[in-house]
């Protein structure tokens, strides 16, 4: 039994969920204009991401009014670096004091001020290592890296794990591994092995023109096939209310 401590009243612990097979969306950096235009198209689907923020302080009161209007259709908002440094090339000449300082502290609080409370964070370019992730674990419940290729199913590391650092896969056209049967295989190995995956992406398009976007018919078309196979959509902070 838990305690509230103002009152010494007792509370009933909170009710871990059980897994059930799904998927989780993430983006990455600041293309809140094109995730909002995203968030319109695949209303429909009930779906549900995260959006791994970087550079919030350069955000003009309507790109702020947009983000929270993700939030409160139910999506996560969460932390990607205050100046989206390279965690590794920076913390190895300034030291992970001063990355911790000038990369997640600020973030943080300005995004605080502004009514997000970020709980989950995603290394900018994925670049992370096991000291990295020690420390910043101290800040975040969910810390998110990345993973590559066409591997088999059951060799893919983009699996929710019930570790608090987690491995997305990427969804940009411009992506090796870029291939929708492949990512439906994935979710179908999942929905047979109870498993989540996570996938992230970063500018959400109609049309691809550059690198690192992702075509909002390929989000269709995951959602659409989510739903068919019965796999729900997750937040990264939802993760944490499932069963261990």
């Amino acid at each position: 039994m838990d305690f509230d401590v103002k009152g010494d009243i007792p509370t009933a612990p909170k009710k871990k969920l059980p897994n059930q097979p799904g998927i989780v969306l993430t983006f990455d950096d600041d293309y809140v204009d094109t995730w909002y235009n995203a968030e319109k198209e695949l209303r429909a689907y009930n779906w549900k991401a995260t959006f791994f923020i970087c550079k919030y302080s350069a955000f003009t009161p309507e790109q702020k009014e947009k983000l929270h209007y993700l939030q409160n259709m139910g999506h996560d908002i969460a932390g990607h670096g205050y100046n989206h440094e390279n965690a590794v090339k920076y913390a190895a000449q300034y030291g992970i004091d001063t990355y911790i300082k000038n990369e997640i502290l600020p973030l943080k609080e300005i995004m605080r001020k502004d009514g997000f409370d970020i709980k989950s964070f995603a290394y900018p370019d994925g670049a992370r290592n096991s000291q990295l992730d020690k420390r910043l674990l101290k800040y975040f419940d969910f810390i998110r890296g990345t993973t590559y290729g066409e591997l088999r199913p059951d060799a893919q590391y983009c699996y929710y794990e019930n570790k608090r650092v987690i491995y997305g896969l990427g969804i940009d056209e411009d992506y090796e591994q870029f291939n929708l049967e492949y990512y439906k295989s994935l979710l179908l190995y999942a929905k047979k092995h109870n498993k989540i995956v996570i996938f992230y992406g970063h500018k959400t398009v109609d049309k691809v023109n550059d690198r690192l976007e992702t075509p909002i018919g390929l989000l269709k078309q995951l959602c659409a096939f989510a739903i068919e196979n019965n796999l729900k959509f997750y937040s990264v902070d939802d993760l944490k209310n499932l069963e261990k």
